[in-house]
């Protein structure tokens, strides 16, 4: 059970996890809402095609490092219960990139801070996530297929859980890993209307 003050910093979680870079950015450079440009996504993909590679990048290392710092932060104070108050964080941050308060809980689908996020909690395994989704991603891009590189995001993550089981995590890590995975593919079938 967490303590009150874990608890405290799951919520904190989630309200920096409602800050939106691309929001902020977009309004700052375009004075528009982004969920009326574009895609209409207020995400990295997003802010790449409004705004470019440079605002692009710089929305990406936000969304991913606000996952990856919140959910770290619980190992280095070394809270009580520091393993499920991570992996409560970084869900707390998902939530909040994509239900954000100070947005009228209208936000992106949460991809980049669960890279943030899974980074830290199955680290490992997230490598060979990472350049298994590369891989594709360049293939694709070689075969003229851009309107596909969904379906890399799709079959890399699908990795994930069995390369848990191979690393022997424990149950907390397996069941927030699949927490965030099932999330992020109901969130993009909702959105997109397909898991790709």
């Amino acid at each position: 059970m967490v303590s009150l003050l874990e608890f405290s910093y799951i919520f904190i979680s989630y309200l920096i996890g409602s800050f939106s870079p691309a929001t902020i950015f977009i309004r700052i450079v375009k004075k528009r809402d982004v969920r009326e440009l574009g895609d209409k996504n207020p995400g990295t993909f997003n802010t790449f095609k409004v705004l470019g590679q440079k605002w692009g990048i710089a929305v990406g290392i936000i969304d991913v490092g606000k996952g990856f710092i919140l959910t770290l932060l619980p190992f280095i104070f070394r809270m009580p219960h520091s393993q499920e108050t991570a992996i409560l964080a970084g869900i707390a941050v998902v939530i909040g990139h994509s239900f954000p308060i100070y947005y009228k809980f209208r936000g992106g689908m949460g991809i980049a801070p669960i890279i943030g996020v899974l980074s830290v909690i199955c680290w490992r395994e997230m490598r060979w996530v990472l350049i298994i989704w590369l891989v594709l991603v360049i293939l694709i891009v070689l075969l003229k297929k851009k309107e596909k590189r969904g379906i890399a995001q799709f079959i890399a993550f699908l990795f994930l859980i069995p390369l848990e089981l191979f690393y022997f995590e424990n149950i907390h890590v397996i069941i927030g890993s699949s927490v965030l995975l099932g999330y992020l593919y109901l969130r993009r079938y909702i959105i997109k209307k397909t898991v790709f």
